[in-house]
This record gives C-alpha cells, structure tokens and sequence, in this order.
C-alpha cells in the first residue's frame, strides 16, 4: 500500500487506523509526504514564535511526521514540493509515477478529489491519479516493469466542512482495536494539537454511520471512496 499524503499530518489523521491494520496484517505500507505543511498546516509550531523559520518548521515536522509513521508501523518518504500552494510540474508527477513504479503497490490510498477549502489536497488527488495512470503505461520508463493500475481510494477531506465537498463514504474501516495507537501517533504530530481531539470525534462520528450500514457494534471508524471498481465471480457477497 503507497499512502500520498499532502502534508504530514493527512496520512495519519485520515488513514491512520488503516494503516496500522495493514501493516499488523503482514503488509507494507510505504508513506509519500508531498509537503510538510511547514506553512498552513502547523499552527502550533509558529504560535508564540518571533524567529521561527521555514527550514525550521520543516525539520520540525519531518520528525514529528517519521515518528507518526513509525508507531503506524509504516515506512515514510518526504518529497518536499512546498506547501499552500503546492503546484505540480510534469517533473514532479513523473517522480511519483517513479515511486509507484518502483513500489508496485496493490492499493493507493490518497486525498478525495474535491476540497475547495485546502486546495493542496485537490492538487495531490490530482497528481496521484495522472501518476498512477503514467506509471501504468508500457512507455513510461521502459526498462522496469509496468505497474498494474492500483485499487485506488480516498480519504475525509477537510472537516467539519465535508457537506460541501461531495465526500460519499462507500467504504468504512472499523479501527476499534487500533484507535489507541493512532492517537498517540497523532499525538507525536505537535505542530498540530488540534487533531487528537478533532479526529477523535470524527471516527466516533463515522462509527454512527458504520453501525448503521452494519448493525455491528462499532466504536471507531475512518470513512474512504473507493474510485476503482470491484471485479469478481459473486457480485451479491
């Protein structure tokens, strides 16, 4: 599973859950942060600052965001492409289509395609598409093997505003068993306080949902749109 995550808080606030339930599965979960949202997304890291600094912020969030990943049980790499805006280069997608390529995931978990509150994360949706779509290709970087186009899904987009953005749930992942670990993955993540709290009402919210869909007495979810389409023998299972 190859994660693409806008900043360095989205893969493990999102998708934290899933994560770690992938990676005690046996599987690999490699982690792409596209920026380290060093300019919009770490209020808590410039709050009270006089002379704090971009590079600053940066190493700042790298290590909050390695130590995430790392109690995820997950592997992490930072692309480093600049934050609000972040804008996309047919350089910078042929280097994510390299990733995938060279990756071969099964599965790409990334941001949901509309989210006219945080632009960034409408950027990276975009670009992991055309990646994944260039990496598929027989002509893109002839000499590896072609990758087979991923099972593909979206994570929440910004909350609460969700209403507006056009997010529809068709896949929800009961993360009872591993909410505590991804709090206190979400904990590490110091530049943004706000988001134990923030996330914990919303898998709770989630959960309400999941338990309807299910009848199963759900505690905690996350919330995806799978965009790829399910093939098999026996459609009613």
């Amino acid at each position: 599973m190859v994660v693409f995550s806008a900043h360095a808080a989205d893969f493990c606030s999102r998708a934290g859950g899933m994560i770690v339930l992938a990676t005690r599965s046996g599987r690999k979960v490699h982690v792409v942060d596209l920026t380290f949202g060093e300019r919009g997304e770490s209020e808590d890291y410039w709050a009270g600052r006089a002379c704090g600094s971009i590079e600053e912020a940066c190493r700042t969030r790298a290590a909050e965001a390695a130590e995430a990943a790392a109690i995820l049980g997950a592997s992490i790499e930072f692309l480093n492409f600049g934050d609000y805006p972040l804008t996309m280069s047919r350089e910078r997608i042929d280097r994510m289509a390299g990733i995938l390529r060279g990756r071969r995931p099964l599965t790409v978990v990334t941001h949901w395609e509309r989210d006219p509150y945080n632009v960034d994360h409408e950027e990276t949706a975009r670009a992991v598409r055309r990646a994944a779509t260039i990496a598929a290709i027989p002509g893109f970087d002839p000499g590896s093997p072609m990758l087979r186009y991923p099972a593909m899904f979206a994570f929440e987009p910004t909350i609460p505003r969700n209403d507006e953005t056009g997010f529809q749930p068709n896949q929800y992942v009961v993360i009872d068993e591993v909410f505590e670990i991804k709090m206190k993955a979400l904990a590490s993540l110091q530049s943004q306080r706000k988001l134990v709290a923030m996330y914990t009402q919303w898998a709770e919210y989630r959960a309400a949902q999941a338990r309807q869909w299910s009848s199963r007495p759900v505690r905690y979810a996350e919330a995806f749109h799978r965009t790829t389409a399910v093939v098999g023998a026996h459609p009613l299972e």
